[in-house]
């Protein structure tokens, strides 16, 4: 049996193939803070931390930060970086779907549309743990692909030229499933070509707020960036804030 895409993916080839559609992460650690309003040395979880680049700058600005990942590989570049910039976080290596640590957290952190990777059920589970390790009154931000584009069935076609060759991204929704799947191929300058696929459910705003009620959060607000932009039709992404 295959394993599912989410046991994959996060490897060698995720920097190439993802690395060029990422943001500057000291901007949006910036960016996340201001828009948080979270206070000096506050505990922090990076929820599918990857190689650690939000974790990281968080940690050296004073915040008490754990990046919890599945990917032993994107773990281990988490840690060699760390090491390298004397950054203080504790590593977990545990999926999603079942890390909890009751009350623990000030604010917990899921980005670059880290979730949505499972089932309905499941993903409601994920959510049951966000809430059950806050402390009271503690925040949640959810960073996800502006849903609306998603749910109106726009597509994605672009080839991009990055340091190492040049990068297409095939992006198809279904409407029944309401799950995007994702395309990747990377045509390197050295005729290497690598490629790599995944899906994630896609939820509208009324969906993920019920999901976030059911598990005993609220909606404190929606943006349409981390810079906390008005959420729009047009905009990139959709940022959800959430409170226990």
């Amino acid at each position: 049996m295959s394993r599912p895409w989410y046991e994959t993916i996060f490897d060698e080839r995720y920097q190439e193939l993802f690395g060029p559609l990422e943001q500057d992460p000291e901007v949006e650690v910036f960016q996340m803070v201001r828009l948080l309003t979270l206070p000096p040395g506050a505990s922090l979880v990076d929820l599918g931390c990857g190689r650690g680049r939000h974790t990281i700058p968080l940690s050296l600005k004073g915040y008490r930060v754990t990046g919890v990942d599945l990917s032993e590989v994107m773990l281990n570049l988490a840690r060699e970086r760390a090491s390298r910039e004397r950054a203080t976080v504790e590593w977990v290596r545990e999926d999603m779907r079942t890390f909890v640590r009751p009350g623990a957290f000030d604010a917990c952190l899921s980005l670059f549309t880290s979730f949505g990777y499972f089932c309905d059920e499941e993903n409601q589970g994920v959510l049951m743990n966000v809430a059950r390790s806050l402390k009271e009154s503690g925040v949640f931000l959810l960073d996800l692909r502006n849903v609306r584009k998603g749910l109106s069935g726009e597509n994605i076609d672009r080839t991009i030229t990055v340091p190492s060759g040049r990068l297409s991204l095939r992006v198809r929704f279904d409407r029944t499933t309401r799950r995007a799947r994702a395309e990747s191929t990377l045509v390197r300058s050295d005729g290497i070509r690598i490629s790599s696929a995944f899906e994630v459910r896609i939820y509208s705003e009324e969906e993920l707020t019920g999901m976030l009620s059911r598990a005993g959060m609220r909606v404190m607000a929606i943006h349409g960036s981390l810079d906390g932009a008005p959420f729009t039709s047009s905009a990139e992404r959709m940022v959800v804030i959430a409170r226990r």
